[in-house]
Formats: C-alpha cells, structure tokens, sequence
C-alpha cells in the first residue's frame, strides 16, 4: 500500500486525457473527466495513508494529515499561483475576456477558487474560462474540501468500520443526487460544486475501506484470467467514456465511468501483480504519473498564456506548450515537490506548528498575489495597462473639472439584479443643480459611453442614469425584444423602464445604446465572414428587422407620451479583431489579430445601412419631434478607412465594437451638439422616408 505502482500510470493516463482536451477537445472529447479519474484515486489514496494512523490519538491524527497532505499540495501550487499572478499582471491588460481571473487566482490560495467560479455566469465550457490561467484550481479546491470531512469520518472507521463506511456510503448517495438533480438543471454548480462531486472521492475511500481492508470481492478478483480480463473491461470502460462524453452529462452520467472504471483498474490487494496490465506499468507512464501533479498544475497557465500570444491554433504552437508544460513539471517536481517530501528534518517536525507555518506562508503568497494584482497600472508591460486612460471609459478626463463636493461623481446603485451606474453633478460644474437628467437604456455598448457620459453630466450639469444590462441589447432592431432572447433580456428592461418612468420628468432625455450589429468576431476568436454577411443580409433576418420596428412601437411610445425626448444612437463601426489583444509585441501576431484594425469606410457603411435605415424608419413612425437619431459614425470613422487604433497610436475603441475611453472623447463633440439640439427644441431630427408601414 505504500506505493501502488499501477496507481502512477492511472494518474498518467488521467493527466494525459487532460492535456489532450484542453490542446484541441476534438481529440479526446471527454479528456476533461482525466479529473474524475484523480478524484476517485485521491479519495483511495488519502483514505489508505489515514488508516495505517489509525491508532494515534484524534490530535496527532488529525494534525499528521494535514501536515501531510500541506507538505504534499501548497509548495508546487504556491509557486505556480505566484508565478502565474506575476506573469498574468505583467502581460494580460485588464478587460471582461480576463475580468474573472485575479479573483479566481486569491480564492485559489485558499482552496476556494472552485467556489470563485460557480459565481460567474461562465461555466467551465465557455470561452472566458480558457482565458483564466486559474481556472484548473477548480478541482484542487474540490479536493481540499474533501479533506475538511475525511479524516474525522476514517478516524472513527480505526473504531468503528461499519459506521465509517455506511456514513462515507450515505453522504456518497446523497452527493450523487445531488449530482443527478444539478446537471441538468443548474450545470455550473454541478460542475463545481464539491456537493455534487464529493461521491467521486467517497467511491476511492469506501473502495479502501471496503475492499483492501476487509477484502470484500476478493472471489470476483480471483483467477489471472479474470483478473486480467476485469482491468481490460476496466481500460476499455474507460476508453469510451474519455472518448465519447459530452459537456451535458457531466458530471452526471459521464463521471460514473470513470471513477468505476478507475476502480476497477485500482483492483484488489489479493490480486496478483503480474495480472496488471502491462500498460499499466510501463516507465514512461510511471514517469508520467508520478509528475502528474505538477503537469496539472503547470499546463493549464502554459496554454492560457500561449492562448493570449501567440495563440494555439497552429500545430507548433501546441507542441511548443506541450513541451513547456513537460519541462516545467519535472522541474517542480524535482526542485519543489520533492525536497520537503523527502527530508528527513521536515517530515520530523511536531505537525501543528509545521502547519502553522505552512498556512503563514500560504497567507503572505496570496497577499503577495493581490499586491501584485492591486499595482497592475505600475507593473504591467502592456499598452494597455500603461496607456489606461485611453483604453478603458471609466477613467476620469483630468481636463475636466474635478468634483469639490460630497455626493458628486460617479455612484452605483444595485437594484435587484440590474446595477444602475449614475453620474452626479455638483458645485464645481457649470450649474450647481440638475437641469436635465438623462436616462441611458441598453447593453454593454451603453456603458462603453460612460466616459462621453462623464463629460456631459459635468460640463452640462445632467444627472445621468445608466441601467447596465449586459448581453441584453434594448430595441437593437435586429430582432423583436422578446424573439431569441433569454428571459431577463426582457424582464430587466421592464424593471429598468418602471424605475426611469418613477423618476423622471417631461423634458428629460433617454438615450437607448445597443450593439446592433452582427459581429465579424469577438474578444476570443473570429467568425467566417461569409456566413456573417449571409445572415445579415438574408430575407429571414430583413423579415426580422421589419417586426422589431413594429415592436419598438410598446418601448419608446410610453416614454414619449410621458413627455420624455428619445435618442435612439446608431451602431458605431464594426472591427474584425480586438484592439486591446493585439497592440503589445507579445500579443499582436496572435491568429484572432490576423485581419487588421481598420476597415474600409464604404465596406462599414454598406454593413450597417439595413439597420441605420430601421432606425430611421422607428423615428419616422413615432411622427414626433421629441425621438432623434444620434449617429456618431463620422466621428469615428472621418476617412476612407475607419481604424481601431488611430495613427497616432491611441485607441478608438478597446475591442471590436466597444467605444474606447479616447473614442469617447472623439465622439463627445457629435454627442454633444446632438444634446444641445435634443434639449433647446432645435430640429435636429431625421429626414427619412419609412420603408416599413406604419
């Protein structure tokens, strides 16, 4: 039990499922149950190396494991999460695609990042958690509350075996309902949660206890034939749930076989070794295997940053993080992993202050950590970060008056779950009480004018109001509100529009900013033009736009006869690459920056013509002065090529379609004039014939 050989090449293989999923999901497509695998061998292993301490009192008990399990985890992690932090604030600037991240990374230092991950609306699957170099904590997290149980339950199984195992049995079938009910359901929580994983762990526990213990099975493990025949079955179980599970089912169905198959593959203490397969204990797997957590570790932090780079699509690419992660697990393995484990002087240290320490070293990582992250402006290479007041909207113009009274500035205000952003003006500005108050409706390309929004609220003296929906565009026109939407797309804008009405008055403005636009691309990859313009152009999205006008007329009316002016604002250009993940050296030969920061002019114009037209036909509808069309278009684009990044070196927008803060500026002249015409009663409307009926 000291050292099952055949358990090093099932971690091997299990690593390696891992790695091959998450170079390219296509070639294993359930390579991400490798960490079911681990789950089940560590509730074995754990459970083995707590028994043969079973006569010690409940405080050395206790103590030794966690000493051991300390000595065994935090030294490799605690390098890995502070190197990683490090690099991260170094080369990643700050934006939603890695918005996440840092939380992710402190919550890890102390076991908790699965914990981190189940707050955000991104489960495991999607996008923005490959962009996370801490994403792979989850399960070490896992783990780690496992142990909070484990070791009180297999004391007591030293004293009372039966209770141990019928009580590890019972929280294992609840864990496993648990599982069953989520999957379906509430996926991200099933994903992470240690309730719906911990029966994977109590399966290896309850497997020791039961079979290498009391060698219950020992006549199903009998006979080299079918001891054989039972770890090929277990190989094969394996094979095809690593090849054909599916995000859906996990981690129910799917985790099932491979814990039993794991298992299986664990045998029984009576069965003979040389019935093992001889896979199973070749030395490249072993090697593999006994490096397997820190390739864990390290691969995950090799792919993202490369992901970030220079990309992973190209096969070099994949071989060149393949071998980083290689070098840097035997590396950690020999210089971190090893040296505690193995000497002589630390495994004879009394084991609570030991693990007082530990826990001292593994508090001053993380504050190290969060220093870091805090000082990103100071310590980042990146353009962006260093340029920060050109890039992200919120930054305040230092031209602009500063605010000399409390309750002025930005604030923000929760109401339920929308997050109203307001700005406030104050003594210091043109006028000391609100004139006006403006109302901004949309989605996250409403908030991308809260610098140009800044401005106004303090030169003109506006209350601004922002209710941030993001992901839910409002009366975007590309489709009716309540088609293809998800609920909230339509219940948060009505929560939003019962709060405005509440609050304001004949002669306040409402400025409704949305995307409206099919993108070419987004912050994490590109997407075939061809089908893009197809869609765009198709007589089934025309059809579309012709009902969203119609259903613009239930939005906009109600606001209207309250007295209220209406300013609808056209889509600004469309860019088939991110500016913020393409201007640093390091990043700008990656495959998603491939087409380029600018666009022509006319190609833009003809893109969005469909929808500025729909526009123009939902004004001309409304037959009233008081609803305008704002189009900041020529001011963003006033050549024959409109560019993301101007020559000068200064950003337009921060992504493809996200006004920047220095596109804020650029734009505000437009806006403004626009509000001066909307606010003094000048015309200022659109001079349009409609093309769709009244």
């Amino acid at each position: 039990m000291n050292h099952i050989r055949h358990i090093d090449s099932l971690r091997a293989l299990a690593v390696l499922a891992v790695l091959l999923y998450h170079a390219r999901p296509q070639w294993l497509p359930g390579g991400f149950l490798g960490v079911d695998v681990f789950f089940a061998i560590s509730g074995f292993v754990v459970t083995g190396s707590l028994a043969r301490h079973g006569a010690q009192s409940i405080g050395s008990f206790i103590g030794g494991f966690y000493f051991r399990r300390l000595t065994r985890i935090l030294p490799a992690l605690l390098v890995v999460l502070v190197v990683t932090s490090l690099a991260w604030t170094l080369l990643i600037p700050h934006s939603w695609l890695s918005g996440q991240a840092e939380r992710i990374g402190l919550y890890a230092f102390a076991g908790l990042s699965n914990w981190a991950l189940m707050d955000q609306a991104d489960a495991y699957f999607a996008p923005r958690a490959e962009f996370s170099p801490f994403t792979h904590t989850w399960s070490l997290g896992v783990e780690e509350q496992f142990y909070l149980v484990a070791p009180w339950i297999i004391f007591w199984a030293w004293r009372a075996r039966r209770f141990a195992v019928a009580l590890l049995s019972l929280l294992a079938v609840a864990s496993l309902v648990a599982a069953i009910a989520w999957t379906a359901v509430q996926p991200t929580l099933a994903f992470y949660s240690v309730f719906s994983r911990f029966w994977e762990l109590a399966a290896g526990s309850v497997w020791y206890l039961l079979v290498w213990q009391r060698g219950v099975g020992r006549r199903w493990f009998a006979g080299a034939s079918r001891q054989l025949a039972g770890r090929l079955i277990a190989l094969l179980l394996l094979a095809i749930t690593l090849g054909l599970a599916s995000p859906t089912g996990t981690p129910f169905p799917w985790a099932i076989g491979a814990v039993v198959g794991t298992l299986i593959l664990i045998g029984h203490p009576d069965a003979p070794a040389a019935q093992v397969p001889r896979i199973m204990v070749a030395p490249a797997l072993r090697w593999v295997g006994l490096r397997s957590y820190s390739l864990y570790l390290w691969h995950w932090p090799v792919f993202v940053f490369m992901r970030w780079t220079v990309g992973l699509e190209a096969a070099w690419c994949v071989i060149v993080a393949g071998i980083l992660s290689f070098a840097a697990a035997a590396f950690s393995y020999r210089w971190i992993e090893q040296p505690l484990r193995t000497s002589p002087r630390w495994l004879t240290l009394p084991a609570w202050p030991a693990n007082l320490g530990i826990i001292a070293v593994a508090g001053l990582a993380a504050w190290s950590a969060s220093m870091t992250f805090a000082h990103r402006h100071e310590l980042s290479l990146s353009l962006v970060e260093r340029h920060s007041i050109d890039w992200y909207p919120v930054h305040h113009d230092p031209s602009l008056p500063p605010l000399a009274c409390p309750g002025g500035g930005l604030r923000y205000r929760p109401m339920g779950d929308l997050l109203v952003i307001e700005h406030h003006p104050c003594a210091g500005t043109v006028l000391a009480t609100p004139t006006r108050r403006l109302f901004v409706l949309g989605d996250s390309h409403a908030t991308a004018y809260l610098g140009l929004l800044d401005r106004l609220s303090r030169e003109e003296s506006v209350e601004v109001s922002v209710y941030q929906i993001p992901g839910c565009p409002f009366v975007d026109l590309m489709a009716p509100m309540g088609t293809g939407r998800p609920p909230a797309c339509v219940t948060l804008p009505r929560a939003a529009l019962a709060d405005l009405a509440s609050r304001a008055h004949p002669g306040d403005v409402v400025l409704m900013a949305s995307l409206r636009l099919p993108r070419f691309g987004d912050q994490w990859g590109n997407l075939p033009d061809e089908a893009v313009l197809t869609q765009h152009f198709s007589a089934a999205q025309a059809e579309q736009r012709r009902a969203a006008i119609v259903d613009a007329d239930r939005w906009i009316q109600p606001l209207l006869r309250q007295g209220l002016k209406v300013v609808l604002a056209a889509p600004t250009p469309i860019f088939r690459a991110p500016p913020f993940r393409c201007v640093d050296t390091w990043t700008r030969h990656n495959p998603v920056c491939a087409r380029g920061l600018s666009e022509a002019r006319a190609n833009e114009q003809a893109f969005r013509a469909p929808v500025v037209q729909a526009l123009k036909d939902v004004v001309v509808r409304q037959d009233a002065p008081s609803i305008t069309l704002w189009d900041p278009f020529d001011a963003l684009c006033p050549g024959q090529h409109c560019l993301a990044v101007d020559a000068a070196g200064r950003p337009n927008f921060f992504d493809g379609d996200h006004v920047s803060r220095w596109g804020n500026e650029v734009a505000y002249p437009s806006f403004h004039s626009h509000w001066r015409c909307v606010t003094t009663g000048s015309a200022c409307g659109v001079t349009a014939t409609a093309t769709a009926p009244r």
